[in-house]
């Protein structure tokens, strides 16, 4: 909680961006309410992009295999590794497995995929909703707006001969 700067009042009569998003949210009390929410939302997004790293790695794995194994003969032996336990096969049975796997992770790296998105709209429809600003947010505003002050203070001085 200590990278949210501040959290505005809930405006009165605004309309949310995107109702759909939030409709099935439950309706804050408090602002500690309205931050652990937009909390929340975060801890989700920061658990399925771990997630989807960590199956784009398996990925990755998967296709070095099948590059490698495609030059073998399909009558050759092969070990998998299937939970936790080396099985005994050949080649040509391991690789239609290998491919399956492959297509099983794609799957789900793309359903994770469409939850990020979802939870990526939720906070920011959120966030827009409260008038939520984190710490990075407010440092911006801040640097934008002494940048815009010192043009203004180097225009208005003038120069000294």
């Amino acid at each position: 909680m200590s990278e949210l700067a501040t959290v505005a009042p809930a405006p009165a009569e605004a309309a949310p961006a995107e109702p759909d998003v939030l409709a099935e949210e439950e309706t804050p009390k408090d602002q500690n309410d309205v931050l652990r929410i937009f909390n929340r939302f975060k801890q989700e997004s920061t658990m399925f992009i771990n997630k989807i790293s960590e199956l784009e790695y398996e990925i990755g794995e998967h296709e070095l295999v099948m590059s490698n194994a495609k030059s073998l003969a399909p009558e050759r032996t092969a070990y998998r590794l299937v939970g936790g336990v080396l099985v005994k096969t050949t080649v040509g049975d391991a690789l239609p497995k290998v491919e399956g796997n492959m297509a099983n992770i794609r799957a789900t790296i793309d359903k994770l995929k469409d939850a990020l998105n979802l939870v990526n709209a939720k906070s920011a429809a959120w966030k827009e909703k409260y008038g939520i600003k984190t710490q990075q947010e407010m440092e911006l505003e801040k640097r934008q707006q002494q940048a815009a002050g010192a043009t203004a203070a180097k225009a208005s001085a003038g120069v000294l001969a």
